[in-house]
């Protein structure tokens, strides 16, 4: 494994760099988990002018997100560009090998520093042979690392610290990109961490009851504006399903082919999630629509920006130009922290000139504006 200690960001030439025009497709916020992208290792990044940027880059599938916030790559390549990525390692010890023999490292002490730095990686017939036995002894230093059924590669995707990256920031790619037209398209929800494949299925009609402490609601699916289901919600925490109008016209295969393409947060998800931010996109945009004059709405969310259900309606007394100012922030996070909450919510947002914005907590609203969520 690349020891993070023994490698420091230089600045170096870098050369020509991808057209970001043509690869706008594989730039990371377009990537999510089953797209082909561009992949590169932290240990691996220089400084170049202020920006980082990496000596190669791999093409491979996301196959999972891990770290905080997702901030690391778990991705599979083919044999080429695992090939690529075995004699990149090697450049790197090359490199670093040379830059200790000018410091005057010589023999045996070399030899370890280059292992520890960069771990020895070769291949073995269809097999990758990892040497880590500096760092972790005799015993448990060699490990093999096997295609999977489809040849596959996964080179250490659970312990390094492989980024998806923009091919831009690359200095070479390695491995054949998808096309743009090859790359899934997704839709983003405006009220909900949901990309969807198309915005043909949308909710036209809601209607909720209060039952004691639930709320069940049904609502209308429609297929280009044609009603092709029901969804229902009995509020007892059973969950929410879709009857089907017509099968013929639409299927639940056709409802499992929609979900399959569709990702919440980034990753693959259920029906009951995306029938449920549906339901979330439409109630919310025809709450907006329903405002009067000078009065804007705020919404409880949790950490993923994802709706919680609190909703407050805000008639603002002085005009809502005084949100450019933080007292006007400080006021109303004083004001919404009178509202009871969901146990999962840990902020509120407001819709504010035509997005969600942060409201800052009480106590880091001092010198502090609102943020886009």
């Amino acid at each position: 494994m690349p020891n993070h200690k023994n490698r420091t960001r230089t600045v170096r030439q870098a050369e020509e760099p991808h057209s970001t025009t043509s690869n706008e497709h594989l730039a990371p916020h377009h990537v999510m988990v089953g797209d082909l992208g561009v992949f590169a290792g932290d240990w691996a990044a220089y400084d170049h002018h202020g920006r980082t940027r990496y000596p190669a880059g791999f093409i491979g599938r996301l196959d999972a997100q891990r770290g905080r916030d997702g901030q690391y790559a778990v991705f599979s390549c083919d044999r080429d560009v695992a090939e690529a990525i075995v004699a990149e390692q090697e450049r790197l010890r090359d490199e670093t090998r040379q830059r200790l023999t000018a410091e005057g490292l010589r023999g045996p002490d070399l030899d370890a520093e280059v292992d520890l730095a960069y771990a020895p990686l070769r291949f073995d017939g269809d097999e990758i042979v990892m040497d880590e036995r500096l760092v972790h002894g005799e015993a448990d230093g060699i490990s093999r690392i096997r295609p999977d059924a489809d040849g596959r590669y996964a080179i250490c995707a659970w312990q390094w610290e492989w980024r998806t990256v923009d091919p831009a920031d690359c200095d070479r790619v390695v491995g054949t990109p998808p096309r743009a037209a090859e790359q899934p398209a997704r839709i983003p929800l405006v009220h909900s961490p949901l990309h969807v494949p198309h915005n043909r299925l949308a909710i036209t009609s809601l209607a909720e009851s209060l039952n004691y402490d639930r709320v069940p609601f049904t609502a209308t699916l429609c297929l280009d504006g044609t009603p092709i289901g029901e969804i229902r919600n009995e509020g007892n925490g059973s969950g929410t399903w879709l009857i089907h109008h017509d099968p013929a016209r639409f299927s639940s295969r056709e409802m499992d082919e929609f979900v399959l393409r569709c990702r919440y947060l980034r990753q693959p998800t259920d029906e009951k999630t995306v029938l449920d931010r549906l339901v979330t996109e439409y109630d919310l945009d025809r709450r907006i629509a329903a405002l009067p004059p000078n009065t804007i709405l705020a919404r409880s969310v949790d950490d993923d920006g994802d709706y919680c259900g609190n909703v407050v309606d805000l008639e603002s007394l002085t005009g809502l130009d005084r949100f450019d100012q933080v007292e006007a922030w400080n006021d109303l996070a004083r004001y919404l922290a009178t509202f009871a909450t969901s146990a999962v919510s840990t902020h509120w947002q407001v819709w504010y000139r035509g997005r969600w914005q942060r409201v800052p907590a009480l106590s880091t609203t001092v010198g502090a504006g609102p943020r886009t969520h």
